[in-house]
């Protein structure tokens, strides 16, 4: 019997995803039965998700590698129209299995019958996701007032109190619940917001008079060092962090994930088990075998004056659009590196032989590549031998500047095994400095940084979709941001998991989202729980 999962502000689906991946005989132990999502292209992505899950890993139809395999957005677009008529029912499931609307503004009464709809009276299953950070802020104000002088134009406490409701209304016997790092440490009036949120948690009738249930909140890391009343106590806030790198994911991602069990089910948790020392995944391992593009060019920095707007002084900058060619690029990036190469401690780690643009460009929606290697940590996880290469592997086009800086990043990086400060770009050429007002202050002192090949990455964010200057690519012969590809390794996507939309959402959707490898690890520990349920 398959366990039931809903997921609520779903993202991308990557707790769906880690749940939807533990097998059993051949089939998946978990259902994702809803998934809801306000984004419109995060919905496309999880329902092009799901309809790949209606059928067995083995028996996709060659007709959805066919789509993902086009690199030309609109014909791909086309392909996937074919692809759900030839297919009516998995197509009809899947987009009845994803669902884009806002929690908090769309009626109680609709979410819940759509709950009910997809639960068909299972009364022991699984919600997982969690409200977006901002939705906290406002927790701390007296919770008695939310239902007489709630400010209805405020959907931050529309979106805790939603899921709270749902939790209080629909009763799951399990729910993950993730959230930022910061909830820790958050405080409105002195006091602090995680504590109040886990007794909220604990007892959802604080709010809802009408809940039936209490919960028991475990952490995924830690062992309990007490119990009160049945209800697990722990020695600090921390024990419920989850470091993400200490789990086999290759980025530093730490964030806050509590495990929700009805208190009518006698049964406690295990605990993830940390990768042994030494075996943490660096970045070079997941995201060194695919395949090498270089950076595309838009424009160059001409000049900026200083100009009144609105009675207040405003820069105004220059630009002039520049020709995007294999030719340029090559011109452009040696010249910079000869420079780099000539300031005093570069010359000893480069040969002054020229860098030669990649047999791939720029890249493209999909790339064919034999990747993953053999040597990939996560070659198993990533790897899908029906897919001839790589989908959402394209470099962003950048200012000229920029990618002076990008060379001199990555170039400092090899040689000092960490990224330059501001600081130190102005140290060597002043010209390496943005024209931008902070740029001194050191506040930014951070603005460019190399992901360093050693280490796992630094937390992937939806920033990303903003500009890659803090996801600098290691490699100075490529001299670019990494792909969406690449973050979404970072992410633990598989590689058939193809995110929909232009390139600017990818990137959000990959930054949204919980890593897939680890929920899936999430999910054994609940999948063990449902086991001891069923024999207690």
């Amino acid at each position: 019997m398959k366990i039931p999962v809903i997921d609520i502000f779903a993202g991308p689906g990557g707790l769906g995803e880690g749940f939807s991946s533990v097998p059993s005989k051949n089939r998946r132990k978990f259902d994702i039965r809803l998934s809801i999502e306000k984004d419109r292209i995060a919905a496309e992505t999880l329902e092009l998700r799901s309809f790949y899950r209606k059928f067995s890993p083995k028996r996709v139809p060659p007709e959805y590698y066919t789509m993902m395999m086009e690199a030309d957005l609109e014909r791909r677009s086309q392909l996937r129209k074919e692809l759900f008529e030839k297919y009516p029912r998995q197509a009809a499931a899947a987009k009845k299995d994803a669902w884009c609307t806002t929690l908090g503004e769309t009626s109680s009464k609709t979410v819940d019958e759509r709950i009910n709809k997809a639960l068909k009276n299972e009364k022991n299953w699984v919600l997982i996701g969690g409200p977006p950070c901002q939705a906290y802020s406002l927790v701390g104000r007296s919770r008695r007032q939310w239902k007489e002088n709630l400010d209805k134009s405020d959907i931050r406490v529309h979106l805790y109190k939603e899921y709270l409701r749902i939790i209080a209304a629909h009763s799951p016997a399990v729910f993950v619940m993730e959230n930022v790092k910061g909830l820790l440490s958050s405080k409105v009036d002195g006091k602090k917001i995680f504590q109040m949120i886990k007794q909220d948690l604990q007892d959802p009738s604080i709010v809802f008079k009408d809940s039936k249930f209490r919960y028991k909140i475990y952490s995924l890391t830690s062992k309990p060092i007490d119990f009160e009343n049945g209800y697990p106590v722990y020695e600090k806030d921390m024990d419920y962090l989850i470091k993400s790198e200490d789990y086999g994911v290759p980025q530093r991602r730490h964030r806050v994930i509590l495990l929700g069990i009805r208190e009518d089910i006698k049964v406690d948790p295990d605990i993830l088990t940390p990768v042994g020392e030494g075996e943490m995944v660096n970045l070079e391992k997941v995201i060194g075998d695919l395949p090498k593009i270089r950076s595309g060019i838009n424009r160059s920095f001409v000049r900026s004056e200083q100009i009144t707007s609105n009675n207040k002084l405003k820069k105004k900058r220059y630009y002039k659009k520049e020709k995007d060619s294999d030719k340029t690029w090559q011109e452009l990036i040696n010249s910079f590196r000869n420079e780099i190469i000539s300031w005093n401690g570069f010359a000893k780690n480069y040969s002054r032989q020229k860098i030669s643009p990649p047999n791939h460009g720029i890249g493209s929606e999909f790339v064919a590549h034999e990747t993953p290697g053999p040597d990939n940590p996560l070659h198993d996880w990533y790897k899908d031998p029906n897919l001839k290469g790589v989908t959402n592997h394209e470099s962003r086009s950048h200012l000229v500047q920029d990618l002076k800086r990008y060379m001199f990043s990555s170039m400092f990086a090899t040689t000092y095994e960490r990224f330059p400060r501001l600081h130190e770009f102005e140290k060597h050429a002043t010209e390496l400095l943005p024209d931008h007002e902070n740029a001194k202050s050191g506040k930014f002192a951070d603005r460019f940084r190399v992901q360093l090949p050693d280490e796992p990455a630094t937390t992937v964010t939806s920033h990303i979709s903003k500009d890659g200057h803090y996801f600098i690519h290691y490699d100075p012969d490529q001299c670019r941001s990494l792909t969406v590809r690449e973050a979404a390794r970072i992410q633990t996507f598989p590689d058939n998991y193809l995110f929909c939309g232009s390139r600017t959402a990818q990137y959000h959707q990959v930054g949204n989202a919980v890593p897939p490898f680890l929920s899936k690890q999430i999910a054994l520990i609940v999948l063990d729980l449902f086991k001891k349920m069923s024999k207690s």
